[in-house]
């Protein structure tokens, strides 16, 4: 997704930083970058690093003025048990901490600006905890609560913030999914529905339809209602 979104950002005069783990994640998506008349600039590090992110956001400062867009896109589902301790502490510390240690650094000085924009990948799965996925599931209602109280006190200051929900777009990560996934998306059609919702300047930028129908629906029903559903559907794909 970020690659994607990366990419469909990327314009003559655009200077974008990424940032990665992966040195050499990095370097290839430079080469795309460049392609399409952007500057990227490379850095290597990883968002759950605290003192990192906020070196790297001092220096950037320092460069110049805070960024006309943040988007915080890191996360993982995590592997083994989806509702353990351990799965817990490892998807909270890169969907959660990373996402803060991503934004939070350079909020002080967008608010003196009085301008710019932040995107936080979100996930549909944030309305309703499944059962094998409670820590990613809890990542993303958090990611939405944290989203909403940003915009509500940010925008005063002239800065947009939105959540992106999206549901199942083809990516490493997803593909690793034991099981089917309905309305599935292209990365590159998600990149592109998440830059129209960006210029819109959309509190929420959720998608496909469908999926945003079903999940918001279950998200009403009476918790035994609802619990009902997902077991009858998690029955349905193991025939």
């Amino acid at each position: 997704m970020g690659e994607a979104l990366s990419i469909r950002l990327a314009s003559p005069g655009t200077t974008l930083h990424l940032v990665a783990r992966r040195r050499d994640r990095l370097e290839t998506l430079a080469e795309k970058i460049l392609s399409r008349g952007a500057t990227p600039r490379l850095h290597e590090v990883d968002v759950r690093d605290r003192p990192a992110m906020d070196e790297l956001a001092r220096t950037l400062l320092k460069e110049g003025p805070p960024p006309t867009l943040i988007v915080a896109n890191a996360g993982i589902r995590g592997e083994g048990d989806g509702n353990s301790r351990e799965a817990m502490e490892e998807i909270f510390s890169t969907n959660v901490l990373g996402v803060m240690n991503t934004v939070a650094p350079f909020l002080s000085a967008m608010r003196r600006e009085g301008r710019g924009q932040v995107a936080i990948l979100g996930s549909l799965a944030g309305y309703r905890g499944l059962p094998e996925a409670g820590a990613y599931c809890a990542s993303k209602a958090a990611l939405s609560a944290w989203t909403d109280s940003l915009r509500l006190l940010l925008e005063p200051d002239g800065i947009g913030v939105s959540l992106v929900n999206p549901g199942f777009v083809a990516t490493e990560m997803t593909r690793k999914n034991p099981y089917a996934m309905p309305f599935v998306l292209s990365a590159d059609d998600a990149a592109r529905r998440i830059v129209r919702g960006l210029q819109k300047n959309a509190p929420r930028i959720e998608f496909p339809l469908p999926m945003v129908l079903l999940v918001r629906i279950l998200a009403l029903l009476p918790p035994r209602m609802g619990d009902s559903l997902i077991r009858f559907s998690g029955n349905k794909k193991h025939k």
